[in-house]
């Protein structure tokens, strides 16, 4: 019997209720401003005209051992020499902000996915979770625009949430074959995940974009989204995905996904192996680009055809040159035996977890009350680390010497993103809201599927 794990069992059950209800009229919605959701390539070009993008994603806390994973994954290059990116939605608790500068530093993306890896968020878990990977992992909130909810778990108040705060999309909606669309926006409302009764009440939130998860079909149909490795053996698991891969790529090219939780990859020598074959089985076809969720949104803005596509500025891998090592999370000089960001980075050490930052420790536990506390050091003390300006992205910023290295229009960066507050009631960030998360959309989805006579559909999971 095929296991499906509870988390994604509630994303999955749009298999009987995958109809889109909304309404997409092309006479008013008009790109870039508003995409509808499509089958087929952006910009009317014909699929075999269309590059085939592959997005890997993954999702928890940045750790050391689920970093390598990540790395070791996104080790082919692109066919314009780049190496392949990807989309990490970290949450903060046991997070280390170090190698979430690191991953960004690599030009890779980072996404918010709450502080705590709460279910249906509340506003304060949503913002508290950017606020601290801007402030102790240097990255531009700008470049933090991403969002996807733990379990999958979301209602039409979390994306108006989104839209709120000024992220640029979610990704937390499932597909399967006949709503596996292309990225749009959500002007006209949602189109996947109708089993939610999203689509019956449509969430119109313009300029808000969905990037949906697009399952994995096994041989009988049944589909797999997160960790699909963990649902069968490895000869197995690869063949669903050399499959599902092709009939993307044979079909309106919407972008394939690989969606890994990579603590389950840890020392799991013969996932990571199938992955790493079925992943360069699709970095050989010719026209096929691993990139971050903001590139593939970047492409459907201005969309091309694949014999452009390498000379588009979002899709170019320019390396910074810094001439003095700085805290950045890259190695700026190169030197011999030498680690990154090696005598800059900054320990900081507290009850629960211990971790580092360029940016200076905070004097108490960052929570999702309070994710940016005041800083250990006095402003204009040995140690205080300086935070980049809105004119520095801080890749070329050094916060021990308060100065940014950017000297040429190449590297130029303004933050046109709003500043973020958190809100005036927040959540108390308790675990125990995890499990009432989840216990409300089961019960939904029950009564549905009893009231439309699918209760004899079988999902076995587990946890």
């Amino acid at each position: 019997m095929t296991v499906t794990r509870l988390p994604e069992l509630f994303g999955l059950l749009s298999l009987v209720l995958a109809v889109s209800a909304i309404i997409c009229d092309t006479t008013y919605c008009k790109p870039p401003a508003c995409i509808c959701p499509s089958l087929n390539p952006p910009g009317g070009i014909l699929p075999t005209d269309a590059p085939q993008f592959v997005t890997l994603t993954f999702d928890d806390a940045i750790q050391p051992a689920s970093y390598q994973v990540a790395l070791e994954l996104l080790s082919p290059r692109n066919h314009n020499g780049c190496q392949a990116k990807g989309t990490w939605f970290a949450t903060v608790q046991y997070c280390n902000p170090a190698l979430a500068q690191r991953w960004y530093s690599a030009g890779n993306e980072v996404a918010g996915h709450t502080f705590n890896h709460i279910g249906i968020p509340s506003e304060a878990e949503i913002v508290s979770g950017k606020l601290a990977l801007v402030k102790y992992g240097g990255i531009p909130r700008g470049k933090l625009s991403g969002f996807r909810t733990p379990f999958l778990n979301y209602t039409k108040d979390t994306l108006s949430i989104l839209q709120k705060d000024s992220f640029q999309y979610d990704s937390s909606a499932t597909a399967l074959k006949d709503d596996a669309y292309w990225p749009y926006t959500l002007d006209n409302g949602l189109a996947n995940d109708c089993w939610k009764g999203i689509c019956n009440e449509p969430v119109k939130l313009p300029g808000l974009w969905e990037i949906p998860m697009h399952s994995i079909l096994d041989d009988v149909g049944t589909p797999h989204l997160m960790d699909p490795y963990l649902d069968g053996n490895a000869t197995v698991v690869e063949a669903w995905i050399r499959n599902n891969f092709d009939r993307h790529y044979s079909g309106g090219r919407a972008p394939f996904g690989l969606y890994i939780h990579p603590v389950h990859l840890v020392n799991n020598n013969a996932s990571m192996a199938m992955l790493k074959s079925a992943i360069a089985y699709m970095a050989s076809h010719p026209d096929v680009y691993f990139v971050t969720n903001q590139q593939l949104l970047k492409y459907m803005a201005n969309p091309v055809s694949k014999a452009v596509l390498d000379s588009q500025d979002y899709m170019q891998c320019l390396v910074p040159s810094i001439p003095t090592e700085i805290c950045n999370g890259r190695d700026d000089t190169g030197v011999l035996g030498a680690k990154i960001d090696q005598g800059l980075l900054e320990t900081c050490s507290f009850a629960t977890a211990a971790w580092a930052t360029c940016y200076g420790c905070p004097a108490t536990e960052p929570t999702a009350e309070n994710p940016t506390p005041a800083p250990r050091s006095v402003e204009g003390s040995p140690g205080f680390r300086y935070a980049a300006p809105d004119d520095c992205d801080p890749l070329y910023w050094s916060p021990t010497e308060n100065k940014c290295y950017c000297t040429a229009e190449t590297c130029k960066y303004i933050e046109l993103s709003p500043a973020l507050k958190m809100p005036v009631v927040v959540s108390h960030g308790s675990h125990g809201s995890d499990a009432a998360a989840l216990v409300r959309p089961f019960m939904d989805v029950k009564t549905t599927l009893t009231i439309l006579g699918l209760v004899s559909t079988v999902f076995a999971f587990v946890c």
